[in-house]
């Protein structure tokens, strides 16, 4: 057309044409931006729905809007400085065997108003009951089990409804762990290898300061049936997603519990250069890549909170124990043949004990009072070569972050334990948890020693035949 031509035929649009025109452009555009916005947003929903599937679609609203804190949210937790018990979950996944047996099984306890937490590793081969089936049912088995349990419905089609959800692994892993270590479970978090060497890649590796040599020719070798060869020095290592998963991995050369103490530290450097890069948001670039390959019962809202929260915790303020048969379990065999573990207190108060005062008033372990623990009672069975009440009792204490000291064992025998505060009142705050954690124990005032710890606790028989009892013969 000339351009006459087209002169004319615009002037003949006249001005309410072309407007006309322009708003239906605009509307188009607008639609299809909408559109692409639309299914960017289901595609968030959707990976956020498959790794939480308790999430719901307000949920979305909370990254952006403080949440409600309503009784027993997490949001609640935190304003009332209530406690706050997290399972962590590591298992294999799809391709390996046993896909949902859980490798690692870790505790992290935080206490908001202390900014403090502690993380406690269970070791996946002790024998506990899984309360799996109907009308308060249960079934035998390792600890590993009970998130295969409650993931795998095809195999184990007789369990509680309760556990036949999106969620069941979890949440029988969740239960089977609060019967253990006699705490309610908040939340909890399953990871897959893949999601693992995933994170850990996208943060552009990990560095940590490995404490002993790592040497082990019999790896698995990716999700075949070989093996590889992996050596990992002592000293501060750069780990990609690969490496960091084989360092925690490893045990045929070690053990489990030494596997427990190495996860630790891989769990520590994740969450250090989480914080160092401000990576959450990078984090939700990836959720499309994860969502196959983790599941939590963590809502969106309460993840963001979690994280900022754990920003504000020092990790000078994260203490890490693992139990194990140095102190609290012992090792054996079920019925079947299974090697197993065993807690040495068949009740399990001892433990339960242990963990619910795992996280002492940070003012009192700051003060860094010195004590001392002495034997005091020969009534108690422990296996060969693991040590006697005092010296378990020392580095179980030493890991929660008090001045605790092994010292001789003590001359005179004791049916109680006793408490002998030679501090002149200046260790009352120590001594008053001390008390509180050896329930019942005898606190004497003595004079001030002339050298060594002012404080002394003397293991009396009465704590020592329940925390150490010769195992029943049957």
């Amino acid at each position: 057309m000339d351009q006459p031509r087209r002169r004319r035929a615009s002037a003949a649009l006249g001005p309410a044409r072309v407007w006309h025109y322009a708003r239906a452009a605009l509307a188009l555009i607008t639609g299809v931006a909408f559109l692409v916005g639309g299914f960017a947003v289901f595609r968030v929903w959707s990976a956020v729905h498959t790794i939480s599937p308790r999430a719901q679609p307000a949920d979305l609203i909370t990254l952006v809007h403080a949440q409600k804190d309503e009784p027993g949210s997490l949001a609640w937790k935190i304003k009332h400085e209530e406690r706050i018990n997290i399972l962590l979950l590591g298992y294999g996944g799809p391709g390996h065997d046993g896909p949902y047996l859980t490798d690692s099984i870790m505790l992290l306890s935080i206490r908001p108003a202390m900014r403090e937490a502690i993380m406690i590793s269970l070791p996946r081969d002790l024998w506990v009951k899984i309360p799996a089936l109907p009308r308060n049912g249960y079934l035998m088995g390792k600890l590993n089990n009970a998130y295969a349990i409650g993931t795998d419905h095809k195999n184990y089609p007789n369990v509680r409804s309760d556990w036949k959800t999106d969620t069941g692994g979890g949440d029988l892993a969740a239960a089977t762990v609060s019967q253990v270590t006699g705490q309610p479970i908040d939340y909890w978090v399953g990871v897959d290898f893949k999601a693992f060497r995933d994170v850990v890649n996208a943060l552009g590796g990990v560095r940590i300061d490995v404490p002993t040599a790592l040497d082990d020719p019999y790896f698995p070798a990716g999700e075949s049936t070989g093996r590889m060869h992996i050596r990992i020095a002592a000293g501060w290592q750069q780990f990609d997603g690969e490496r960091a998963l084989a360092y925690a991995r490893s045990r045929e050369t070690t053990s489990d519990f030494d596997r427990s103490r190495r996860q630790q530290l891989v769990m520590l450097a994740v969450r250090q250069r989480v914080l160092s890069l401000n990576a959450i948001p990078r984090m939700l670039s990836l959720l499309s890549a994860l969502q196959d390959n983790v599941r939590t019962n963590l809502r969106p809202g309460d993840m963001q909170q979690l994280a900022d929260l754990a920003g504000r915790i020092q990790d000078q303020d994260i203490h890490r124990v693992a139990i194990d048969t140095s102190n609290l379990l012992r090792s054996g065999y079920s019925s079947s043949g299974q090697y197993i573990l065993q807690p040495l207190d068949p009740t399990y108060i001892a433990l339960h004990r242990y963990v619910a005062m795992a996280l002492p008033d940070r003012v009192t372990v700051a003060a860094r009072v010195p004590f001392q623990l002495q034997d005091g009672s020969r009534r108690y069975w422990l296996p060969y070569g693991i040590g006697t009440p005092a010296s378990i009792m020392t580095a179980l204490l030493q890991s929660e972050g008090w001045t605790a000291m092994l010292g001789p064992a003590s001359p005179r025998l004791l049916a109680r334990t006793e408490i002998r505060d030679g501090s002149g009142g200046s260790a009352a705050a120590t001594v008053a948890w001390l008390q509180g954690y050896f329930d019942g124990a005898l606190v004497v005032t003595v004079p001030a020693p002339t050298s060594g710890p002012a404080v002394t606790v003397v293991l009396g028989s009465d704590f020592t035949l329940k925390t150490f009892p010769a195992p029943s013969r049957r």
